[in-house]
């Protein structure tokens, strides 16, 4: 009865926080969110602008690359989409909470948690970040990425589409498996170096 009187009340604040994100809104902030919220055009624009960066002149493991991005993506949207929404199945609070405002967008799918955008925006930063800091030694680039996961996670409440709980989990599942593409990409790479060698 406890862990159910915890769930209640995380339940609560997490509708509070939605609700709180949601209503401070304005019009060139809707256009912002908006823009963010288009996550997959956004990814990939930065992955075809460090491929070049990376790989300009040394196009033996461009297609390394390409199938780590791709593992990304496959990972997190499978992870977050066909399994643990499947198995959680908490409503999208646009099905649940009148009048929320939701700019240029509707409900859509019926689950909200864990938020697919989150889990695939923080996969693909911290595969593209450590793969960076370890190819470029590049400390800004990193950061850069974070830093448009962290806006596109907080458009998904701003939108309307998710609670703050939803992408916070989201990204934390995208943390976890972005360090993982990160080790398998390592793993391939080195194996390859002492083919070659």
């Amino acid at each position: 009865m406890h862990i159910l009187n915890i769930i209640t009340t995380l339940d609560e604040w997490d509708t509070q926080a939605l609700i709180w994100v949601n209503g401070h809104y304005s019009t060139p902030a809707d256009w912002v969110m908006w823009c963010f919220s288009q996550h997959w055009c956004i990814a990939l624009v930065v992955a075809a602008a460090f491929f070049f960066m990376v790989f300009k002149g040394n196009p033996r493991r461009w297609w390394l690359l390409l199938l780590g991005i791709g593992l990304c993506f496959l990972l997190a949207d499978q992870v977050s989409s066909h399994i643990i929404k499947q198995t959680v199945q908490r409503l999208r609070p646009c099905h649940v909470i009148d009048d929320l405002h939701m700019f240029r967008t509707h409900c859509g799918g019926s689950f909200s948690f864990v938020s697919s955008h989150a889990a695939n925006c923080w996969t693909v930063a911290i595969f593209l970040g450590l793969l960076a800091k370890r190819a470029l030694h590049n400390r800004w680039l990193p950061w850069t990425l974070i830093g448009w996961a962290t806006v596109v996670c907080y458009s998904r409440p701003y939108l309307g589409k998710h609670y703050p709980g939803d992408v916070i989990c989201g990204a934390l599942l995208g943390i976890l498996l972005g360090l993982i593409v990160y080790l398998i990409y390592i793993k391939v790479e080195e194996r390859l170096e002492r083919r070659q060698n």
